[in-house]
């Protein structure tokens, strides 16, 4: 019988070879799932501040610059003068940044893809319910703490 203690290395394992395996698959796409993220969300939001690029990422917005100096560098998007703002830098996606939004994208797509063909349609509706319960029960925790 397995033990609720003996699930948690089972996870963290499963998580560290998930996050290897998308890491490598997005990599051959040409960026990083951080870049990745940063470039869907340009993608999806459009054009915007970097501020808002920090709340949509939930991240520091000096890691939101890092980013952007780097994906700028290599020519995937451009700053650009707010209309409105002086301060404030409007974030656009290039053509290339396109390509390689959209080549992350159908990587990841693919890698998740094939590591969850492996189980049957009815395990896939366990994981999933399973997965649901456990993050409501973190959620209900959470608020009680």
């Amino acid at each position: 019988m397995v033990k609720p203690e003996d699930l948690a290395p089972l996870m963290a394992e499963f998580g560290k070879a998930y996050t290897r395996k998308i890491y490598a698959e997005v990599g051959r796409a040409g960026t990083t799932p951080a870049r990745a993220r940063l470039l869907m969300s340009l993608q999806c939001q459009g054009s915007c501040k970097m501020s808002d690029l920090s709340g949509y990422l939930s991240v520091t917005p000096r890691s939101v610059t890092k980013l952007v100096d780097s994906l700028e560098a290599e020519g995937l998007l451009v700053r650009e003068p707010h209309p409105n703002d002086r301060r404030a830098t409007i974030i656009r996606l290039t053509q290339q940044g396109m390509f390689v939004c959209k080549e992350s994208t159908l990587a990841n797509h693919a890698v998740v893809t094939s590591i969850y063909e492996h189980l049957s349609a009815a395990d896939r509706q366990h994981l999933a319910r399973i997965l649901k319960k456990l993050t409501e029960a973190i959620e209900i925790s959470s608020i009680a703490d």
